[in-house]
């Protein structure tokens, strides 16, 4: 079972230091593992000439098998150790595919306090690219994703966490930010960084534009947020981001932020794979995230708990 799980968590990482990392092995023993692993079943499961490395066919056939076999097996567990009825005895692993502004300490203080609870439980986030999130969701390689406008990731079953009020930021001392709040005719021939058009929120803040009719400055696109606000702190260009993303900058005064009229919201879910059948510790983790996003939201944010495992958006 030890060399399964190395494996699908190389499979899923695309990393064997990440592997190795999770299965608290060196690289090398990592490694020699896979390759004993190969020389067993007579075919090469891993094309280790591609970085990050990928799976071959054989290695994704291999995957899909084992990860089935690793799920029954932490359920037979969970029944031997009467963990429905005992929460203190949850053991196992539960792996999250996040996009990078999921916000990366809101999820470290979700799994630092999911752990404190269940220690036993190992919570593995990788931060990727949405579509990437996507599609190693679908492709089970992960047991849940965190992505925004679920709506355009078909496939997936997904349940609302949270509608984010998007804001204005600029630097401390823009003239925008004098205004009690930020109209779309205030925008018109400012200069303004934004999301590629590939990503949903680019396309949105997009649509947003057109909506108005404003005919703003685009001085450039990027991929991630961190370098939108990097940008924005350095120059006298504003962007519109989900406000949580950027309270420690605020906090911080690197950054200030100002209301936008009428608001603009970016949906954020909970997905995953329509035909997958979690752990007990997977479920637990999933119900946690949700009551814990629950009771930290403002009224105007939050999206009732009541309803939110029962609904599910194509």
């Amino acid at each position: 079972m030890d060399a399964i799980r190395l494996f699908c968590d190389v499979a899923r990482h695309r990393s064997i230091s990440r592997g190795a990392q999770l299965s608290h092995i060196t690289q090398s023993a990592a490694s020699q593992r896979i390759q004993a692993l190969e020389k067993e079943l007579g075919s090469q499961l891993v094309d280790r000439s591609k970085r990050p490395l990928k799976l071959t066919e054989a290695g994704e056939i291999y995957f899909r098998g084992c990860h089935a076999i690793v799920d029954q097996y932490q359920r037979l567990c969970a029944q031997l150790n009467g963990t429905a009825a005992n929460g203190s005895q949850l053991k196992g692993e539960v792996t999250v595919a996040a996009i990078y502004s999921a916000g990366i300490d809101l999820l470290n203080q979700v799994k630092a306090d999911f752990q404190h609870i269940h220690p036993d439980v190992d919570i593995a986030i990788d931060y990727l690219q949405p579509q990437t999130v996507y599609e190693r969701v679908k492709d089970q390689h992960f047991d849940i994703g965190i992505l925004s406008y679920p709506q355009r990731w078909t496939g997936l079953a997904s349940i609302p966490l949270r509608n984010e009020s998007m804001v204005l930021v600029a630097r401390p001392g823009h003239p925008l930010l004098d205004l009690e709040v930020v109209k779309p005719e205030n925008l018109a021939g400012r200069r303004m960084v934004t999301f590629d058009r590939a990503l949903p929120i680019g396309r949105r803040i997009a649509r947003f534009i057109r909506e108005h009719d404003i005919a703003v400055d685009l001085v450039s696109h990027f991929d991630n947020i961190d370098t939108i606000k990097q940008y924005v702190a350095q120059t006298d260009s504003v962007a519109i981001l989900p406000d949580r993303t950027v309270i420690r900058e605020v906090q911080s005064g690197t950054l200030a932020s100002a209301t936008l009229s009428p608001r603009l919201y970016r949906p954020v879910a909970l997905v995953y794979a329509r035909q997958r059948q979690h752990t007990y510790p997977v479920q637990v983790f999933r119900e946690f995230l949700l009551n814990y996003e629950a009771s930290r939201k403002p009224l105007d944010d939050t999206v009732s708990n009541k309803h939110a495992t029962a609904k599910l958006m194509n």
